[in-house]
């Protein structure tokens, strides 16, 4: 990962906000193979520090990448909070702050950074959505709530940015990711049933990369065992 730098960048931006292991570090992985400067944002990021429910935190961040780097080609909001187990039982601060981490989050970044690709007149910004954002399963009510009300934020402002040049898509990962914390989660959880996160990244370069004349809004990922 690229941090700093003594002139101005001129390589694409992209910029991974919620990242960690597993996804977050794929998609830099698969961005960096072809060029581009790999940007990642959360509250633990060795690159850049922010706490992503807090506007004031977010626009510092994005105000520091663009003066060390230009106006970012693609964004990736991959911030989320799982949270499971029945309504009832579930406190308000923590119904709440499912939602602040995913919506809230989403509505910082894109304030931040949807002014600047208008003004350049490009730019991606992709969201990670999940199977609970098209259907609400039994101890989701929480996660499934922010899911669906994250895909309604996104489908709004594809259409209000689209015509000015500002590609917006959602990605709907059905399914659980390969990786160290989902192993954590889910001790038995098999590889071969899960997403691949390199697999996953293609799928988020391909929508970064689409010509104008051939948008996808959202697309829809999951291993092949997974029912739907």
């Amino acid at each position: 990962m690229e941090t700093n730098t003594a002139k101005r960048n001129t390589k694409p931006v992209v910029v991974i906000v919620g990242f960690g292991k597993g996804l977050g570090q794929a998609i830099a992985s698969r961005f960096e193979k072809v060029g581009y400067v790999a940007v990642g944002i959360s509250r633990t990021s060795p690159m850049i520090s922010a706490d992503t429910t807090i506007p004031a935190e977010v626009n510092k961040a994005f105000a520091k990448i663009e003066e060390q780097f230009g106006t970012p080609d693609t964004v990736i909001c991959n911030t989320a909070m799982l949270t499971m187990g029945p309504f009832l039982s579930t406190p308000a601060g923590v119904f709440e702050q499912t939602w602040r981490t995913a919506v809230m989050s989403t509505f910082n970044v894109a304030s931040a950074v949807l002014p600047r690709m208008v003004r350049a007149k490009r730019g991606t910004l992709i969201v990670t959505g999940a199977t609970a954002s098209i259907k609400g399963g039994k101890n989701f009510s929480a996660f499934s709530s922010a899911k669906f009300a994250l895909r309604g934020l996104t489908q709004s402002l594809a259409r209000e940015f689209q015509p000015q040049g500002v590609h917006v898509a959602h990605v709907l990962i059905d399914g659980i990711v390969w990786s160290e914390k989902s192993r954590e989660r889910f001790p038995e959880l098999q590889e071969e049933n899960a997403i691949s996160p390199s697999g996953a990244a293609n799928l988020y370069f391909t929508l970064a990369t689409q010509p104008k004349s051939a948008w996808s809004h959202e697309l829809d990922l999951r291993p092949y065992s997974e029912n739907f």
